[in-house]
């Protein structure tokens, strides 16, 4: 489903996972990024539910070149 929604550019921004990616989220990122042209989804895991008990609603969120994270 993931890589339909590339396809049809209704893609998210990027995905941002607590824990491990799991292996059917990895296959759609991954088919995407091969077989769509100009998709840019960033996808970064293992972020900690600390993460998560942070982040609300309306809040900022900023992925830099370096895979860092941002928040505001």
């Amino acid at each position: 489903m993931l890589y339909c929604a590339c396809a049809l550019e209704k893609n998210p921004a990027c995905m941002l996972f607590a824990n491990h990616i799991d292996s059917l989220a990895a296959a759609g990122a991954v088919l995407a990024d091969v077989w769509v042209d100009n998709i840019s989804m960033p996808v970064i895991d293992c972020l900690g539910d600390e993460f998560l008990e942070y982040v609300k609603d309306g809040m900022e969120i900023t992925i830099k070149e370096n895979g860092i994270v941002e928040v505001r």
